[in-house]
């Protein structure tokens, strides 16, 4: 960590040297670091809202919180929890703790089941109970509680993992493109970049530190830019073209088309915010978009199924 944030600080000092010799603003790179986050949603949300992020925070439903807390907590020996195959009607979701008991040699250990976790849908949450028509076992209601509480803190705090995933959509929101395949460091146009600023104050709050490197129009750094940016957008070309394939070979429903369509939409408006690091490429990207949507809208006018018009012959990786 010490050695990370210390090569940002001296790629920020060079930086600096750039801007106050005139160097124009093309973008900045942007990443975060994170503590083990433990908020509550609300709050998350709160911090979010003043630059429309809120909505990012999502609700996760009690019975993918069931589901996760059941494979999260820590079993005690001899306790196995599985989910019910035929839950009753009255709960989208239950799982039964079973305790281990040796049934002598190898004749066969017994699973008596000894607690249930379920969701009260009345109340939206998780509950433990001992077994439907049965007294519990101690270890099995004492493990059942256990979980019942983490699937409970799930339904109403974030934690390290859900904060990231925000994190990425706010980038992406941002009109962000990644560095590398696997994120971690992304680039953003220069109209985005006083936004991100504007969410350090929030983002420290959640314990997240944010890191900005801002980029001047030094030849490596238009080269770092070019390559994130058209990288980035031919990737999504690329998704685009398979996309048309199987709707020009198996068609495509109406709904999924118009989203295509409003895409090449979104990725016309990259182009243009990228414009000064794609010089030469810029032009050629939103050509190929615009082929692909007309593409795509004559799928629209022919009701989505196959057999309509053929795309648009090219390819990617687009080149200079």
């Amino acid at each position: 960590m010490a050695g990370k944030n210390g090569a940002v600080a001296d790629i920020r000092q060079a930086q600096r040297r750039m801007a106050a010799a005139g160097g124009r603003h093309i973008g900045d790179i942007v990443g975060w670091n994170t503590e083990r986050i433990n908020v509550s949603r609300e709050r998350a949300r709160g911090l979010l809202k003043p630059e429309g992020f809120d909505h990012l925070i999502l609700d996760v439903d009690p019975a993918t919180a069931l589901s996760r807390a059941a494979g999260e907590v820590k079993r005690p020996s001899g306790i196995l929890v599985q989910p019910f195959a035929n839950p009753n009607g009255d709960t989208p979701a239950s799982f039964g703790i079973y305790v281990r008991k040796s049934g002598g040699g190898e004749a066969g250990d017994q699973y008596p089941c000894g607690a249930r976790c379920r969701v009260d849908l009345a109340a939206g949450r998780v509950v433990s109970l001992p077994p439907d028509g049965a007294p519990g076992l101690e270890e099995a209601m004492a493990h059942a509680e256990n979980i019942a509480a983490h699937a409970n803190h799930l339904i109403a705090h974030c934690e390290t993992k859900d904060i990231s995933g925000a994190l990425v959509a706010m980038v992406k929101a941002l009109s962000g493109v990644p560095l590398r395949n696997r994120g971690g460091m992304y680039l953003l146009p220069p109209s985005s970049c006083e936004r991100w600023q504007r969410l350090k104050p929030a983002l420290e709050e959640l314990r997240i530190e944010p890191i900005t490197i801002v980029m001047h129009d030094a030849p490596d750094n238009i080269a770092t830019a070019k390559s994130a940016a058209q990288g980035a957008l031919e990737a999504d070309i690329g998704e685009l073209l398979k996309d048309l394939e199987k709707a020009t070979t198996d068609g495509m429903r109406q709904d999924a088309l118009t989203r295509r369509v409003q895409f090449c939409n979104e990725l016309v408006a990259k182009a243009e915010l990228y414009r000064c690091v794609l010089a030469g490429v810029s032009d050629k990207i939103t050509a190929k978009v615009k082929e692909l949507q007309d593409s795509f809208q004559r799928q629209l006018a022919g009701g989505g199924g196959g057999g309509v018009a053929s795309g648009p012959s090219f390819t990617v990786p687009i080149t200079d």
